[in-house]
């Protein structure tokens, strides 16, 4: 375990791997943990790194610090922290794709690419639920056993349900349509179809695909909240070959060679 602090409030955080460095920011479910295999994967080419939201996970939990300007401040302050050399790779999901969002507008020179995993372009795509529910019991009857993983189960029971209910309830009154719109870098949305948690883009789908330009969109027709895990190789390609790709006219998921085991 790994700790560093910003004005007495301690982050937990997880490093690993060497080269270009990428920072994963979790969601409303769980907390760095799940990022895990992702990390794996991505770490044989990049430093990859993923910590705790403020009221999730090992880090503090003060209910002052639960506010999405408070955590899109804690990204930067976390890099400084750890002399994080800039521009980065910056991936979220759901809550923390939002603050990926807000980061990269707020320090466009800091982040060469963005990855946004269940990005709840407007507030009312988010589940009520989530405003009330604490997270333990919102998996257990939104997403059941069938959908959820250890990396996820192991760590929910540390969220402080103040932090849940509040950030959903604040994202709830928000639009990110503004915000993807002035996005300079490429940027990639990830949705998982049959997401309870999210709702995917649905009528306005083509508006935000914009192949050949900064935006792709790609739909994994097989996961629900936690592609990273219920697709675990899917994601880690896709991933990678968005990072990398010289042309992302085309992204796309491509074959999964390796079927994750539990």
């Amino acid at each position: 375990m790994s700790i560093t602090t910003v004005n007495n409030h301690l982050i937990h955080y997880e490093a690993l791997g060497r080269g270009e460095p990428l920072i994963f920011v979790h969601g409303w479910l769980g907390s760095w943990r799940y990022w895990w295999p992702a990390m794996q994967a991505l770490s044989t080419q990049h430093r990859t790194f993923a910590f705790d939201l403020w009221g999730f996970g090992d880090s503090s939990k003060e209910k002052e610090m639960y506010a999405l300007d408070v955590y899109v401040s804690m990204v930067e302050q976390f890099m400084e922290q750890l002399g994080i050399i800039t521009p980065i790779v910056l991936v979220g999901h759901a809550l923390g794709s939002a603050v990926a969002l807000r980061f990269t507008n707020r320090y466009p020179d800091r982040v060469k690419r963005l990855v946004a995993v269940s990005l709840p372009i407007q507030g009312n795509y988010i589940n009520d639920r989530l405003k009330t529910m604490s997270a333990a019991a919102f998996l257990q009857k939104y997403l059941g056993k069938a959908h959820t993983y250890p990396e996820v189960e192991l760590e929910t029971h540390k969220s402080d349900s103040g932090a849940v209910n509040r950030l959903a309830q604040e994202l709830g009154q928000q639009s990110f349509a503004a915000d993807l719109e002035r996005v300079r870098c490429q940027t990639l949305l990830v949705y998982g179809e049959q997401d309870p948690v999210v709702q995917i883009p649905g009528d306005d789908y083509n508006s935000w695909q914009r192949a050949g330009q900064n935006r792709h969109l790609v739909m994994l027709n097989s996961s629900t909240h936690f592609p990273m895990l219920e697709d675990t190789a899917k994601f880690n390609r896709l991933v990678l070959d968005f990072i990398h790709a010289s042309n992302n006219a085309e992204i796309a998921p491509k074959t999964l060679w390796q079927r994750r085991t539990r």
